[in-house]
């Protein structure tokens, strides 16, 4: 496991975190040149993108008292640590991961713009060159994997914001909430040809299924 400090955070990376990047890059299904460029490309975006987004949680938990640590593993990332936080801090904590994704979302779309590269629906452009197929990448893990980071399905962003949301009122909604979702996400992500995804939330599913039984014993 790979260990550093970045911005005063301990960080650590699992080896899992670069096989499952490899696998979802799409690198596989390609060949010769074409296979070692797209891992090249891919691989550092996703670090940095999944790196970004746990130093949003990072200082935002470092700012309320805490002493995070970040962990970068084969689903995804995690920050982590000590301190006791109010409903409300746990709920900015939760939501500056995915604040930080838009904001280096934005900076790749206003790049792209400023480039002139085709950018249609927000999310995609036309690679055109190698600079593109970077911007096309931090485009797509920033927006496209945010958009289902923010589902209040637990133990993503979006769950545990509601789950800290409805801690005073009905702390048992949010486990409910996220299995039916969970279940809608993968059913309908298998129907379109995306079964990572499918085989991610029916993953969840099952383990807020978990959750409602009081089972579970961590995600991760």
């Amino acid at each position: 496991m790979l260990h550093f400090r970045f911005m005063g955070f301990p960080v650590r990376v699992h080896w899992m975190f670069w096989v499952v990047s490899i696998l979802l890059s799409g690198a596989l299904s390609m060949g010769g040149r074409d296979s070692l460029v797209q891992i090249l490309v891919w691989l550092p975006v996703v670090f940095v993108s999944i790196l970004w987004h746990e130093l949003g949680h990072a200082q935002a938990h470092r700012k309320y008292g805490g002493y995070p640590d970040i962990l970068l593993h084969g689903m995804g990332g995690l920050c982590s640590g000590t301190g006791r936080f109010t409903r409300q801090e746990s709920m900015w904590i939760t939501a500056a991961g995915p604040a930080a994704s838009v904001c280096l979302y934005g900076v790749a779309f206003l790049i792209a713009e400023l480039r002139g590269y085709p950018v249609s629906g927000g999310l995609f452009l036309r690679e055109v060159n190698l600079e593109s197929r970077i911007l096309q990448d931090f485009l797509w893990v920033n927006g496209f994997w945010t958009l289902f980071n923010i589902l209040p399905v637990l133990p993503l962003d979006g769950g545990q914001f509601f789950q800290a949301y409805m801690a005073n009122r009905n702390p048992r909604l949010p486990i409910q909430v996220g299995l039916v979702t969970a279940i809608g996400v993968a059913v309908w992500a298998v129907s379109v040809g995306m079964l990572y995804l499918g085989f991610f939330f029916g993953y969840l599913a099952y383990t807020n299924w978990q959750r409602s039984r009081g089972t579970h014993g961590g995600f991760w």
